[in-house]
């Protein structure tokens, strides 16, 4: 009964071989750095936010989040 799924599974969502299945696995080098800076700058500002609201008494207020938007703008 295996074989037969398989087979079915294959039917409705064909598998990518041969130069396909590596470019749709692989990311290139430049791709993934640019993605790790862009993560590392993410979790920098959402560490700076939460400093701010931290100095601010940890209780984020609608004049709070304007200083924000303007810190980081």
């Amino acid at each position: 009964m295996p074989a037969v799924s398989t087979q079915l599974n294959d039917f409705i969502m064909p598998r990518a071989t041969g130069r396909a299945a590596k470019q749709a696995n692989s990311v290139s080098l430049l791709t993934r750095v640019v993605n790790a800076f862009a993560e590392a700058r993410t979790r920098q500002a959402e560490r700076e936010v939460a400093r701010l609201i931290s100095l601010r008494g940890g209780r984020l207020t609608d004049d709070l989040e304007r200083q924000i938007e303007r810190h980081f703008v």
